[in-house]
């Protein structure tokens, strides 16, 4: 006999595969789809395999990394989100103290490395010999054709010598991506989490669209969820994944509000 119940799921982009076993164990023991999406995302964010997510994420200009993460109820609407925070291992714990925990939805850089530290969370290192080496290859490549020297102001002169409009086509190119988990649970509450180290050989201090609700990330159990990966800057502008629940919610089915939300990027 049913229940009426729903039935829970999970589901995530192609890098949370073989993680999503860690949400959905949670949501078959009758846990909360938030605790779902963290459970998940944590395990990418821990692998280092994935170089666009948390540990072995391909650093910045610096060669430091910086990651973002965002994180919402959509039963409550309420959410947390931290950008370029440098040295913690899970930046989707991180925001979802700042949600449960603090009375903002977003801090960047040092103020979410503070909140972290108050909040204990884990702190490590982020770089591996991979992450290195593409870093490395990166440097040696704009020492070789920028000319430079190897002094500490080689990095201005790279930045001066280039098109920065031509930023995200000439580097990066190979390493992009984002991860992001949505789950419900058997009550009937959605959530959704977003993790990245961003865009690799970024500027110190750029945050995409994952730690901004409405951009890369947006949950509302009146509707649905949506969340964002690619080229950040375009989701920012145009409120992308708000947009699409805002789509499904005039009644547009999940394809036509998805290509009515590319057709605005691309208006």
């Amino acid at each position: 006999m049913s229940t009426g119940k729903p039935r829970a799921f999970i589901l995530g982009t192609r890098n949370a595969g073989e993680f999503l076993h860690a949400g959905a164990r949670i949501l078959s023991d009758g846990g909360t789809a938030l605790d779902a999406v963290e459970a998940s995302t944590r395990l990418v964010e821990s692998s280092p395999g994935d170089s666009s997510v948390g540990v072995g994420g391909i650093a910045n200009i610096l060669g430091v990394q910086e990651l973002d993460a965002s994180l919402m109820c959509g039963r409550t609407l309420r959410t947390g989100a931290v950008g370029a925070i440098k040295g913690f291992i899970h930046p989707i714990s991180v925001a979802r103290k700042l949600m449960e925990e603090a009375p903002h939805g977003l801090l960047v850089a040092e103020g979410a490395e503070n909140f972290a530290r108050v909040m204990g969370c884990e702190a490590g290192d982020l770089e591996t010999e991979e992450s290195k080496k593409v870093y490395t290859a990166f440097v040696q490549d704009a020492f070789e054709h920028a000319g430079i020297d190897e002094s500490q102001s080689w990095v201005l002169d790279y930045v001066r010598s280039q098109n920065l409009r031509e930023w995200y086509t000439r580097l990066a190119v190979e390493h992009h991506g984002t991860v992001n988990v949505q789950a419900m649970d058997a009550d009937g509450n959605m959530a959704c989490a977003v993790s990245t180290s961003g865009t690799a050989l970024k500027f110190p201090g750029r945050v995409g669209d994952s730690a901004i609700i409405g951009a890369g990330n947006y949950c509302d159990n009146r509707v649905g969820a949506a969340a964002c990966t690619g080229r950040g800057e375009l989701s920012i502008r145009n409120s992308t994944a708000r947009t699409l629940i805002h789509y499904l919610a005039e009644g547009s089915g999940i394809e036509a509000a998805v290509v009515r939300a590319m057709q605005d990027i691309h208006a």
